[in-house]
């Protein structure tokens, strides 16, 4: 069994606890980062802390808002 690094989603109980944040840079760069690690320069907090799952699925979200705007 291996251990989970810090950008892997966290199993059983932990998998409901804010254990992620969802980062992005000027450059419209998006990043999932574990809570516990601080923000580096030149990115913000723009969803969380929050858990893993939620995480994924607000950078989901704005991926499908994304692409839908650059359809129009």
């Amino acid at each position: 069994m291996t251990n989970p690094g810090p950008f892997d989603a966290p199993d059983g109980p932990r998998a409901v606890e804010p254990t992620h944040r969802v980062l992005r840079n000027a450059a419209g760069q998006w990043s999932l980062w574990p809570a516990f690690a601080p923000v580096p320069a030149g990115w913000d907090t723009v969803h969380g802390p929050a858990p893993h799952a939620s995480c994924e699925e607000h950078v989901e979200r704005a991926a499908r808002a994304a692409a839908e705007d650059a359809a129009r």
